[in-house]
């Protein structure tokens, strides 16, 4: 089996220097530079899942509320001076995140890092794409892997897209995945329990998790279903979305007549070019919910401002660009955006983006993409009506720990507001779990495996409780998030051992 890279992190393949500096026993330790909301969520993630971590911030305000809110070291001080890192605790770390909000910041701090400690993993977050994209694939002052939040935006929204926009997406590469849904009042698997549900869908399905009022579970056979939850439903190929949609209540849609990105800004340039398929994006999914078999929809671009407009237009040759102001009636009107198949609002209001969705939904396209700022809005936007809300700063949150967790983790995606997460992985010998059946190694409430993959084979199945886990394994497991025995258990997370 072909191996994806753990995350979309861009660099150098040297995951393995976070865990090669791991001994049995041995936090692993991390210094985070940059205590913005970022940096506060990962340091949040590291220190929960028992993970030593040391957080310098120079501003008084949001060094104050980091000590406040995260269970973990925090030095008021400028991250780009080596006396600083050294009292961070360089010298002892496995990984360097910068995250501050300057990029030449993050790289220099990358680079003071480098001339001392080449063998620490270092990660920067760099919001120019023009320096991104220049560096690609050599690493530059020895970072080992750069995030650009607008990149990873625009592939979370495509995955999205490419599977019709009928809830969020998370892929596990090879066909699978597990879609969000919400169940629909009066549908198949409305007033369900989980153990009905094979007998009245005629197949076996593997819910990975129920959310009922923003409170999430990891469910057993006797859970059950009703209207208004939010479900997570394991899919082994692409052609079961649309039949795991019309379970739980979604209409049957017609064929596109196109999809309007709404901010022609990096993000909504970057999700244009690959629904254009310029950038090799498969589209088959989004083809095989709507019904169109012989041509790619249309792509319309939509920005108020001259100077993007004109960028699209340069970048984007296939695509339709028009600009208007999205808010105006008339506009939306004499144009048909409003009766397209699928909007994006990726701008850089997050705000409106919600807003305008749930709008534009309400005027009669189909189905609606919102890029927001963070999890915390997922609730507020399936109240409004848009169809999936894709959180930017969770998803760079994602990458970045994906990417600390070492290589055998292959992705990582949090859920249900960060309170669950879907880990992909590989079982190595020497971990608690190996050589055991499942049905031993049993944490109730805390962790679901969802796909397993012995070794030597070529595809992943569900598994049942005779499922011998051995090294070599492929597995995916949903669990509470942070949660340091399942870690230990399988041999992965922070603080696990190598």
């Amino acid at each position: 089996m072909e191996r994806r890279p753990a995350v979309s992190l861009r660099g150098k393949a040297s995951g393995a220097k976070a865990e090669s500096r791991q001994t049995n026993g041995r936090k692993l330790k991390t210094v985070i530079v940059g205590a913005g909301f970022t940096g506060l969520q990962l340091a949040r993630f590291l220190s929960e899942g028992g993970a030593e971590v040391s957080l310098v911030e120079n501003d008084p305000v949001r060094a104050r509320v980091a000590r406040e809110q995260v269970d973990c070291a925090v030095l008021e001080a400028d991250g780009n001076d080596p006396a600083t890192l050294a009292a961070a605790g360089i010298a002892r770390a496995d990984a360097l995140v910068a995250l501050t909000d300057g990029d030449e910041m993050n790289l220099i701090t990358c680079a003071l890092a480098e001339a001392d400690f080449p063998d620490v993993l270092k990660i920067a977050r760099v919001r120019n794409y023009a320096y991104y994209e220049r560096t690609l694939p050599r690493p530059v002052f020895g970072i080992d892997c750069m995030v650009n939040p607008d990149v990873e935006a625009a592939e979370a929204i495509c995955r999205a897209a490419a599977h019709g926009a009928v809830g969020n997406v998370l892929d596990l590469g090879g066909g699978r995945g597990v879609l969000e849904l919400s169940v629909g009042a009066g549908s198949l698997l409305d007033g369900i329990a989980l153990r009905d549900l094979p007998a009245r869908a005629g197949r076996h399905l593997l819910v990975a998790w129920i959310e009922k009022q923003d409170r999430a579970v990891l469910p057993d056979g006797s859970a059950s279903l009703s209207s208004g939850d939010r479900i997570g439903v394991v899919v082994r190929d692409p052609g079961e979305i649309a039949s795991l949609a019309a379970l739980a209540g979604e209409p049957p849609a017609e064929s596109p007549r196109g999809v309007v990105v709404f901010g022609a800004d990096l993000a909504g340039r970057l999700v244009a070019g690959k629904l254009l398929g310029s950038d090799g994006a498969d589209l088959s999914g989004f083809m095989r919910r709507f019904g169109a078999r012989r041509r790619r929809p249309s792509i319309t671009v939509v920005d108020p401002s001259e100077t993007l407009c004109r960028e699209a237009s340069a970048s984007l040759p296939g695509a339709r660009v028009l600009r208007g102001d999205f808010t105006d009636d008339a506009f939306l009107r004499d144009e048909a955006l409003d009766s397209c198949d699928l909007a994006v609002f990726a701008s850089p209001d997050r705000a409106a983006n919600l807003v305008m969705a749930a709008y534009l939904k309400s005027r009669g396209a189909k189905r609606t993409i919102a890029l927001t700022e963070s999890a915390a809005f997922g609730g507020v936007a399936r109240k409004l009506g848009v169809d999936v809300s894709v959180p930017l700063r969770d998803t760079v949150v994602d990458s970045i720990s994906g990417r600390l967790r070492g290589r055998r983790v292959r992705s990582v995606h949090s859920v249900c507001n960060r309170s669950l997460e879907i880990v992909e992985f590989d079982l190595s010998s020497g971990v608690p779990a190996a050589g055991k059946p499942l049905r031993d190694l049993s944490v109730p409430g805390e962790y679901l495996m969802l796909l397993f993959r012995a070794p030597g084979a070529e595809s992943f199945d569900v598994p049942t409780g005779d499922t011998i886990v051995l090294p070599g394994s492929g597995a995916v497991v949903a669990a509470s998030a942070g949660s340091q025995r399942v870690a230990k258990l399988f041999g992965w997370g922070p603080g696990a051992s190598a």
